[in-house]
């Protein structure tokens, strides 16, 4: 069983078991606990009216259309602690003086969990009921001669009637939007014995008749206006003592603020509008800001803006005189308005469309006020194209050099410059001197990166190795050790293996800390925890230990491209998905020995030319081992005096094949070296933060991460 009703009629009858489901939300009952005896008790009451429903029969015929002098509809508008709610009604008055009244549509709600007081509610149900007579209104094609609001509570009609008072959101929200649906006039008062919507808010399980006056209305709407009930709405504003005050006052041509003086349009007019609500509130014609004041301020200035600039076509034009052949104005052909504001008349007034369109404002593109102009729009557009700015512009007013003063705008604003400027490239920097010594041990200036993790077998379980990677910076060899786990203790046990081979390091250089290269958050993480032993490790063997700049991997550019190398040797020789740790170590070491063996300088072309220099030539004597000197019986001191002078050799090389291949600077931009200067206002690039957001504060961070902001 349900009861199907669009319409509202039996509003005063549904909202009782409404009532009664809000009171079991509010216990928190579960869904199969008994609920109290006193709620089982009311439900069962409600529902044994429902059956009687079944036998109430209503005619859903307003009125005979026949002699109908009037038409009225009446809306009444009523709340309680429990709910609130509307009923409407029609008022038909035939020829003969007869009226029918009949119930339209109504409309009842619960009150809400959260207490609210009763003037609160009572302006709710008005709320609601003005909107379901406005619906009413617009669906039926039987329009009513008046339409009238019916309220017993006085606070109501007081909020309603004053528009004076800065009233608390939730009241001016409804408010608004109740002066938007009916007019003032409208509403009035009646007493709550007559409120026909009062029965649709206390709790009675009667079934009402059809001949109740839920149905067929009030008595007092059957009888003629002069008996209807009434209340003066007295608004408190208007009670005071009125005194006549009596300025002396000097006529002074603009009384205006200064346009040059402000940043923005908004603030430029609502200075202008205190001005226009002083001199009201001095008057008593007005006590707080509103949008006649800001329309106002906004015709002042403008009309200050034009006497500025076409002072002398504005005098000739009140004259009644024609512009001067010189006037920048007169392809327009100007007029002043019953306001006093210079407009164009221009040929497009059959377009059809508003009068500002086709009678746009005129302006100076150079004066003050037309620049702020042009950055408000500039601002609304949300920074976009310049044309987006112009053709908003243009909907009301006509600017001189509208373009120029709109790209003047752009260029001068703060926000475009930083969204828009770019990180200056500066001219590749010099080698560092790691890179540059010539007849020193390999490895003693070296640099240090790790990758991976990779998955090898151990018995029957998978487990993660990762691989670091030693490079020395001046011969380009490389030494790779494995280590198990991203623990302090694994990384100083590969310094120490490799240190054990290849010799202790002089210097150290590793990606800071805190953007160490890794392929995972763990990776970065263990490496940050490791900054503090590693430098302790690294001073027993006195090796200094140097990072790179944060932000800055093209630093690091010496071991990342190595460590490409080394995941494309794995890409290829690497078969199996988890090999065992052997297998993993071989095939490291072999990568190791092939990336040795990779040419440094050009491969030659002819036979007699000698072959390419290689790292393994500084390691082991030459690109794939010690070449043979002589018979085994060779003398110790013979063998120690070739192994040199192959050695001397080979740095000779380096210094005339290989150092001159590090002398152009790849990537150059055709940039100045003194673009960025110190005390430049500058925005540091950072990808890592979101769109728009930059931070402020000292960083340290390479000069190619470092965009220049302009400061005329």
């Amino acid at each position: 069983m349900s009861i199907f009703d669009p319409l509202g009629l039996l509003s005063y009858y549904t909202i009782r078991a409404k009532i009664i489901i809000q009171r079991v939300w509010r216990l928190q009952t579960n869904w199969d606990e008994e609920l109290p005896d006193e709620l089982a008790n009311e439900f069962r009451t409600w529902l044994s009216g429902v059956e009687s429903l079944r036998s109430l029969r209503l005619s859903r015929l307003y009125a005979h259309t026949g002699g109908v002098t009037r038409k009225q509809l009446h809306v009444f508008c009523d709340a309680s602690e429990c709910a609130y709610a509307t009923a409407i009604y029609w008022l038909v008055e035939y020829e003969d003086g007869s009226k029918r009244v009949t119930l339209t549509a109504a409309k009842a709600r619960v009150a809400p969990i959260k207490a609210q007081t009763i003037p609160r509610l009572e302006l709710q149900a008005c709320l609601i009921g003005a909107r379901l007579a406005t619906t009413i209104i617009r669906e039926h094609r039987w329009q009513p001669h008046r339409v009238v609001y019916w309220t017993d509570s006085r606070t109501v009609l007081h909020w309603i009637n004053n528009d004076r008072v800065r009233y608390p959101p939730y009241v001016a929200h409804r408010l608004n939007e109740i002066s938007e649906l009916t007019e003032p006039e409208q509403w009035k008062w009646v007493p709550t014995r007559d409120n026909v919507a009062d029965d649709a808010t206390r709790i009675v399980n009667d079934v009402k008749c059809k001949d109740d006056r839920w149905f067929i209305g009030p008595s007092f709407l059957y009888e003629n206006e002069d008996s209807w009930p009434s209340l003066n709405v007295i608004d408190d504003c208007d009670i005071g003592r009125h005194d006549d005050i009596v300025l002396n006052v000097m006529n002074v041509e603009w009384s205006v603020p200064d346009a040059g003086r402000f940043s923005k349009h908004e603030r430029l007019v609502r200075a202008m509008a205190y001005v226009l609500l002083f001199i009201d509130k001095c008057l008593r014609r007005a006590n707080e800001m509103s949008m006649t004041h800001i329309r106002k301020a906004e015709e002042w200035l403008v009309k200050r803006a034009q006497s500025e600039t076409f002072g002398e076509d504005i005098e000739r034009l009140r004259r009644g005189q024609n512009l001067k052949m010189s006037s920048r104005i007169r392809k327009l052909d100007p007029f002043i308005d019953e306001d006093g504001v210079l407009r164009a008349r221009g040929r497009t007034r059959a377009a059809g469309v508003s009068a500002p369109d086709t009678t746009p404002v005129i302006l100076d593109g150079s004066h003050p006020y037309a620049r702020l102009l042009c950055n408000r729009e500039h601002r609304r557009a949300h920074h976009s194209h310049n044309e987006r700015v112009v053709n908003d512009i243009r909907q009301r007013y006509w600017i001189l050099r509208l373009r120029p003063a709109v790209r003047a705008v752009a260029y001068k604003c703060a926000f475009c410059r930083m969204r828009k400027t770019k990180p200056v490239r500066p001219i590749t920097g010099d080698l560092p001197r790691a890179r540059l010594e010539a007849f020193t041990r390999p490895f003693s200036n070296c640099g240090l990166d790790y990758f991976g993790p990779m998955t090898v077998t151990v018995g029957r379980r998978h487990e993660k190795r990762w691989g670091a990677l030693f490079t020395c910076l001046t011969t380009r060899a490389v030494h790779i050790e494995i280590v198990s786990s991203l623990s302090t203790d694994s990384a100083i046990m590969a310094l120490r293996r490799m240190g054990a081979r290849r010799g202790w390091p002089q210097v150290m250089y590793s990606d800071n800390a805190t953007n160490f290269r890794g392929a995972d958050k763990e990776l970065r993480e263990a490496v940050t925890e490791w900054e503090p032993s590693l430098r302790d490790y690294a001073l027993t063997q006195r090796i200094e230990w140097l990072y790179i700049s944060p932000g800055a991997p093209h630093q690091g550019g010496a071991w990342e491209r190595m460590i490409r190398s080394v995941k494309s040797a794995l890409r290829v020789t690497l078969n199996e998905k988890a090999p065992r740790d052997e297998v993993l170590h071989t095939l490291l070491v072999e990568v190791e020995h092939t990336m040795n063996a990779r040419p440094l300088t050009h491969v030659p072309v002819s036979a007699d030319d000698p072959e390419a220099l290689t790292p393994n030539h500084f390691l082991v004597g030459g690109s794939h081992g010690l070449p043979i000197t002589g018979p085994c019986e060779t003398a110790t001191k013979k063998t120690w005096r070739v192994a040199q002078a192959l050695a001397d050799e080979y740095w000779r090389r380096w210094l005339k094949e290989y150092l001159p291949e590090l002398i152009p600077r790849r990537g150059a931009r055709e940039v100045n070296e003194a673009a960025i200067k110190p005390g430049d206002l500058v925005i540091v690039a950072d990808h890592t933060l979101p769109r728009n957001v930059t931070k402020g504060g000292v960083f340290r961070r390479p000069a190619s991460r470092l965009a220049v902001l302009p400061m005329e």
